[in-house]
């Protein structure tokens, strides 16, 4: 089965499952209203309310105009309130007060629309991030980081906008109602032509296009995540890529994808777009046979022109907004599918956290503990088993096993990445460094990648750093210095370079404790022997994992990791 074809079978059987709770379609803005916090919720209100005044400035703005041209003809309103401006100068200077306080609510509301959207962006960005970061280790190695980040990016923009979304349709559907209301009390003629073009829009949007444009969102979305997983996997391999000369493989790719996203697309722009045209040219034919029928059949002729300025003024801003509803509804399945993919995500991400509790202190005099530690994968295969060692402070320990023995699992536990699935793991971890063997390097300057979220520190805090390292003289012999570019992921520097950046980086962090996982394993035997000595003469406890069969001479203990389990182990260092 293809990855569409999986995708779509995914989406039935996922609709499926919401079909029994509380699904996006059948909860509707309540279910969006629960991914707002209260003092969110306040604000949309808020919005909602301003738009609505909008509308009801428009309705009595078409009033004012509607009695300043009446009363220009020498015609007088039917009520006498005493509200009711009783000249035609009173109401002209009404219409100028009423089009100020519009124009203000408009400028208003504009602002606070943008604010809200940009905000919930960035809040739906950072719950996304902080959820990613918390996932249980095994749940996130099997997640494609380049949807992660349309996730936190895209998904999370649209997503926002979805609230956009349902404020104008809420606020837009109340001035409807009110404005419809108007007409009613003016005519009921043209109250029921537009109830019928209102009846019409609905029966397109729900029966023949609605379905239609879910099938194109569901599609693009699907589109998107392949798509930005090709192109990271173009960028990340670009290596051996050009040096197989295989691009046009990942060129097909690219051109498949992005066709099917025109196709998604141009069904999402245009499909509302019916909509939209049968209700402009509908009021626009109900008008026309409102001056057809006047004229034909006749009438006051003063009241007609001064009706006339009164559904001038309405139209305006009913038709575009009909419009505007019926593209709205239009995008309303994509707004669903954005919102579901944010709440499912958080949702997920809440499932699979790891633990927030801080791991015990080991005992004075020793850096790390592992008590019975055992690790197992979520399908319950073990990787590490019945795990027991302490590592005493200040001295070297070497953990050694062939490739896949449990290595980096064990040093994955120790420095919090993951958690045990039984056992107690003993540690200071702000005072503990994690080095492993792939170094993760900012797009950003030497400073920048030794800090790596640190308050700043001293120029000589940060060479003694790299001194230890053994990269002090490379790094002050750059044209920039510390300030110099390293390029994305250290791409301008040399393996052995960027797992000494990253060493030296650790050494600001590991006052007590250094964990290298094959931190070494792009250095020299000497570059290798020279940075450790160093380390230790820092009286820092240090636990080194690698593969090597050759003996780096300098540990005070040597652990065996064989098939998970601590099988070789040499004897205890001087009790100190």
């Amino acid at each position: 089965m293809s990855h569409r074809a999986s995708f779509m079978q995914t989406e039935i059987s996922s609709d499926g499952m919401n079909r029994k709770g509380k699904t996006l379609h059948a909860a509707g803005l309540r279910f969006a209203l629960r991914l707002l916090s209260p003092s969110q919720q306040r604000f949309m209100g808020l919005i909602v309310g301003e738009r609505i005044l909008l509308g009801i400035c428009d309705l009595l703005l078409a009033g004012a105009m509607y009695l300043m041209f009446l009363q220009l003809q020498g015609g007088h309103p039917k009520h006498h309130a005493a509200w009711i401006p009783q000249t035609a100068l009173s109401s002209a200077l009404c219409s100028v007060v009423l089009v100020v306080i519009r124009l203000l609510l408009d400028l208003g509301a504009s602002h606070h629309v943008v604010r809200f959207t940009q905000k919930l962006y960035g809040e739906f960005s950072r719950q996304l991030v902080q959820g990613y970061s918390e996932l249980r280790w095994n749940a996130f190695v099997q997640r494609n980081r380049s949807e992660l980040v349309k996730h936190a990016t895209s998904t999370a923009l649209d997503a926002a906008y979805s609230f956009q979304i349902y404020t104008e349709l809420i606020a837009g559907s109340v001035i409807v109602v009110l404005m419809a209301t108007a007409l009613v009390y003016q005519s009921v003629t043209i109250a029921a032509c537009l109830s019928v073009i209102i009846l019409l829009l609905y029966l397109l949007h729900r029966y023949i296009l609605r379905r239609r444009l879910k099938l194109a969102a569901a599609s693009r979305e699907q589109s998107l995540r392949v798509m930005q997983r090709v192109l990271t996997e173009v960028f990340t391999s670009s290596k051996e890529i050009r040096a197989y000369g295989n691009q046009s493989f990942f060129y097909k790719l690219l051109t498949r994808e992005t066709a099917i996203q025109a196709d998604s697309n141009t069904q999402l722009a245009l499909l509302p777009q019916f909509s939209r045209v049968v209700a402009e040219q509908g009021v626009i034919l109900v008008f026309l046979g409102i001056i057809l029928s006047a004229l034909i059949w006749g009438g006051d002729i003063h009241q007609m022109l001064s009706l006339l300025i009164f559904y001038f003024v309405v139209s305006r801003r009913m038709l575009p907004l009909i419009s505007q509803l019926a593209l709205l509804f239009g995008q309303m399945d994509g707004a669903y599918e954005n919102l579901s993919i944010v709440h499912q995500e958080l949702k997920d991400s809440r499932t699979a956290r790891t633990t927030t509790e801080s791991p015990r202190s080991p005992e004075p005099g020793y850096a790390l503990q592992l008590n019975h530690v055992t690790y197992a994968y979520d399908d319950g295969s073990r990787v590490l088993e019945d795990i027991s060692f302490d590592l005493h402070a200040g001295t070297t320990m070497l953990l050694r096993g062939v490739s896949g023995s449990g290595k980096s699992s064990l040093l994955n536990l120790i420095a919090g990445v993951a958690e045990p699935t039984s056992g107690e793991v003993l540690i200071d971890r702000a005072t503990a460094a994690y080095v492993p063997q792939e170094i993760a390097m900012l797009d950003e300057s030497v400073r920048h990648n030794l800090l790596f979220g640190l308050a700043p520190l001293p120029d000589e805090v940060l060479m003694q750093a790299l001194a230890i390292a053994n990269l002090d003289q490379f790094v002050a012999a750059l044209p920039q210095g510390l300030d110099t570019r390293v390029g994305d992921n250290g791409v301008l520097f040399s393996g052995g370079q960027r797992q000494r950046l990253g060493i030296a980086r650790a050494t600001l962090r590991g006052k007590k404790l250094l964990l290298l996982d094959e931190a070494t394993s792009a250095l020299d035997a000497e570059n290798e022997r020279q940075i450790l000595e160093r380390i230790i003469q820092c009286d820092t406890a240090v636990l080194i994992v690698t593969h090597r069969s050759d003996d780096i001479g300098i540990a005070d203990r040597t652990l065996q990791l064989e098939n998970g389990k601590l099988v070789e182990q040499a004897s205890e260092p001087p009790s100190q």
